[in-house]
């Protein structure tokens, strides 16, 4: 806290400014430590950036990779069913014969008029197998009924107990009240097992049974034909006939196939290697800026100097051209329409990427999906070259980057420490200046004082004189 000085009053001199000017000269040294420690932070956050955008990097050719390169639509109008060709479709063309589609269990209860009294006593369904509330539950959780209860507050019991269905009591224009209950899921287990049932054990006497006059309508399995072969699913979503394909059946109709015809899409296609040029074009553009310094660039603000982010420039330019093993014509980015510009960055040409999805579908996931030698590999090894920070036998091990990213953060604490030492030495400094001016004022007071004395008793000795 600063401390309050009238510094001045008895030499007339501007004391306090003089030490502050003082200081400020002594504090020098400080403010450059403070620069430089500004500059290295710069730098520690470009590094951060960096790392960051390679990740991104890594996860879009992980994804090209993994999902493939080329995407597919279908082409065809279909009635009864829809399609959505995925990661691993392939182009082609297949019957499709929706014979029956999938049906969920239902219970209803008899209709009950209103101010019906029931029999007290305890609920538990049984849906697609399991029963609920579980055997093992606590007896807190059977799904008790009261005498007093309502079928709205049986259904609300029914939702709270967690088992997978719709409960809810529905009054008819007749008036009368049913509890209707609905799986949640279509279909009977394929193993056999139960798709819905309801059993009500009375505890008490007199009312009528919840269940009493029920009627169940099973849940149904859907079929559906493809090239002549049948499969049965619990479920209108079939993904697991058709490779890389969902079906979704929509209206029954045996006997009526339809073809369904899926071909490559190029402009989905595009779509997905355009997410990896985005993503490298971000580190490329990353790189330049902090390599291509001019001469107004404070380049103690910027990466210039890392010989690692240069090499790493090398390294994607690299990625550019390298050749994958596999077929003879589609081998690398530039065969898949990619072509760089002076800046490094990349576009995508859709006439060469159109010749290549046409001759080779296949060779074009290749490029990406190749195991050890595509580029989803050769990105993953650059990548964790570059950012990895992992322990190893009990020793840290970590990229280029995130070790020069550790050194700058070494070398701000330390510069933290060697600010702090020459702050103590810049605060002696200012406390032995403010002793040595205050007592230069309580000198230069102390003298007045003295020459105001002498020269009252001049004064005083004149006067006298003169009488």
């Amino acid at each position: 806290m600063a401390t309050f000085r009238a510094g001045g009053l008895a030499t007339g001199m501007d004391t306090n400014s003089i030490i502050d000017q003082l200081v400020d000269l002594q504090s020098l040294p400080i403010k450059k430590l403070q620069t430089r420690q500004a500059n290295l932070k710069v730098q520690v956050s470009a590094l951060g950036d960096l790392i960051s955008k390679l990740n991104a990097l890594d996860a879009a050719a992980a994804d090209l990779g993994s999902a493939g390169v080329f995407a597919t639509k279908a082409t065809s109008s279909n009635v009864n069913f829809a399609s959505a060709p995925g990661s691993g479709a392939a182009p082609g063309r297949w019957s499709v014969e929706v014979e029956r589609l999938a049906t969920a269990a239902r219970w209803r209860s008899a209709g009950f008029a209103a101010g019906t009294t029931f029999t007290a006593g305890t609920l538990s369904l049984t849906v697609q197998g399991k029963t609920y509330p579980p055997a093992d539950a606590p007896p807190e959780s059977a799904i008790t009924i009261k005498a007093t209860d309502t079928l709205a507050d049986v259904a609300y019991k029914i939702r709270k107990s967690g088992a997978p269905v719709s409960a809810a009591a529905l009054t008819d224009a007749t008036g009368l009240t049913y509890l209707s209950i609905t799986s949640i899921a279509t279909g009977q287990p394929l193993d056999g097992g139960t798709d819905l049932a309801l059993t009500f054990t009375p505890t008490g006497a007199g009312g009528s049974a919840v269940d009493a006059g029920a009627t169940l309508t099973p849940g149904a399995n859907a079929s559906v034909w493809v090239d002549g072969l049948n499969f049965v699913r619990t479920s209108n979503a079939v993904s697991d006939v058709i490779p890389g394909v969902t079906l979704t059946l929509t209206k029954q109709a045996p006997g009526a196939p339809e073809d369904l015809v899926v071909a490559t899409d190029d402009a989905g296609t595009k779509a997905r290697l355009q997410k990896f040029v985005d993503a490298y074009n971000g580190v490329m553009a990353l790189v330049q800026r902090q390599l291509n310094v001019g001469k107004d660039t404070d380049r103690e603000r910027t990466l210039a100097g890392d010989g690692a982010v240069r090499d790493l420039q090398t390294k994607l330019q690299k990625l550019v051209v390298q050749k994958v093993d596999g077929s003879a014509r589609i081998r690398t980015l530039a065969d898949l329409g990619m072509k760089t510009a002076r800046d490094g960055s990349l576009s995508i040409d859709a006439t060469t990427l159109h010749k290549a999805l046409a001759s080779d579908p296949a060779a074009v996931d290749a490029v990406f999906g190749t195991a050890g030698t595509g580029l989803a590999a050769a990105v993953k090894e650059l990548v964790d070259r570059e950012t990895r920070s992992v322990a190893v036998n009990g020793r840290s091990e970590v990229g280029l980057l995130v070790a020069d990213q550790n050194g700058l953060n070494r070398t701000i604490s330390e510069l933290d420490k060697q600010a702090q030492r020459l702050q103590l030495r810049v605060d002696a400094f200012r406390e032995n200046l403010v002793k040595q001016f205050t007592a230069m004022e309580n000198t230069v007071s102390g003298l007045k004082g003295l020459g105001t004395y002498i020269n009252n008793q001049f004064t005083q000795w004149s006067n006298s004189g003169s009488k």
